[in-house]
């Protein structure tokens, strides 16, 4: 970006597990159903303003990422995010969306709202709640019409071409949830409570090799290695990242954003997708795979991450060192906002410096962002 852009602060709402459970399956969750997008976006905003020792009244403008619109007022999405946030009228805004990547999309529209001169501070927010969509509308919207098939399926047949087991998608999984688990302390630095809820809940607790083992496959067409516990989970939340210059910025700042990619590839590679956002991305960062520190790879499916994993040649250990969507949840319109705020307290934590976030999207999108922790 031609305009130096800072992150002050993030805050997210736990992730719990939707209505029919985190896998769809077994337990109900439903923790956050009472709470449409708007609210969980708005707690996640009040939350990164109070990090940020500022007044909803400094706010200028508000990107809102939002895949599922709730209700007759979801077209209102990014009005209403800051209006209950207690912004006052003249805070503007505007709705993004981009499927799976629709939170680093509202990351960079925030970004160029500042970039542009339109807010001195911005806010990036993003949410998605699942458990109040009807699941008929809901589950079928997985199917590409593009190609005809479910993106999970895409990413089957990208790991049958790269002869990924589902051992080593099973081995991922078992590493996202028992990292998550560990990390409980870490994760409460992002999380402002909701309601009852105070922690994420689709984590796996006696997450152990015989229980992805016994999982329902995905697909029953005899030839799946996918299964029900080693793609993401599926649960309502929110994220908000603060932005600004460095002239507002006043010396205070998590990080800053470096660059960014949105590339396109056919439908049917899409789990490939983000690879060529990094590349991307990195070119113009002017960094090398090497350079990065630490990675923030949405596990939209084990196979996925794996699959990018060996394309960009990253060292494993450097990728989701707290555990990925498989364990926390993939909130959709909120996950890239979380990706990156838990991208830049990781690298401070362990004074680095440079990382990326990266998401493969449904219809052959992929986007990433390169940041820098301060």
């Amino acid at each position: 970006m031609n305009t130096e852009i800072l992150i002050l602060s993030g805050a997210r709402t736990p992730f719990a597990a939707w209505s029919y459970g985190a896998t769809g399956l077994g337990t109900p969750g439903g923790a956050l159903k009472e709470f449409d997008p708007q609210d969980l976006g708005a707690a996640a905003l009040k939350g990164a303003l109070a990090k940020a020792s500022l007044s909803p009244k400094d706010l200028g403008f508000v990107a809102f990422g939002n895949m599922y619109p709730v209700g007759p007022h979801g077209c209102y999405g990014a009005r209403y995010v800051s209006h209950r946030a207690g912004c006052p009228p003249e805070t503007t805004g505007t709705a993004v969306s981009l499927a799976c990547g629709t939170g680093l999309l509202a990351v960079t529209t925030a970004a160029e709202a500042v970039a542009r001169g339109d807010a001195a501070i911005s806010a990036a927010v993003g949410a998605d709640t699942p458990s109040r969509l009807r699941r008929d509308i809901f589950v079928p919207s997985f199917t590409d019409i593009s190609c005809g098939k479910h993106i999970a399926k895409t990413a089957e047949e990208r790991s049958a071409d790269a002869k990924l087991t589902r051992e080593a998608m099973d081995i991922w999984a078992l590493r996202s949830h028992r990292r998550a688990f560990a990390a409980a302390k870490l994760r409460a630095e992002e999380i402002v409570p909701v309601g009852a809820a105070v922690d994420d809940d689709a984590i796996f607790a006696d997450a152990s090799p015989e229980r992805f083992a016994t999982a329902k496959l995905l697909f029953s067409d005899g030839t799946t290695v996918m299964t029900h516990s080693n793609v993401h989970g599926i649960v309502d939340g929110g994220a908000a990242l603060i932005l600004t210059s460095p002239k507002a910025a006043k010396g205070r700042a998590l990080g800053r954003l470096v660059s960014s990619a949105l590339v396109g590839v056919p439908p049917e590679r899409m789990a490939y997708a983000a690879v060529p956002a990094v590349r991307q991305a990195l070119e113009r960062a002017r960094w090398r795979v090497a350079d990065v520190d630490l990675w923030e790879i949405n596990e939209t499916f084990a196979a996925q991450v794996l699959l990018d994993r060996a394309e960009l040649g990253i060292d494993p250990e450097r990728i989701n060192p707290n555990g990925g969507a498989i364990a926390l949840g993939h909130p959709f319109g909120a996950t890239g906002v979380r990706l990156v705020h838990t991208l830049l307290l990781e690298l401070r934590r362990r004074s680095k410096r440079r990382g990326v976030a990266a998401i493969s999207v449904g219809g052959g999108l992929g986007v990433a962002v390169c940041v820098e922790a301060l």
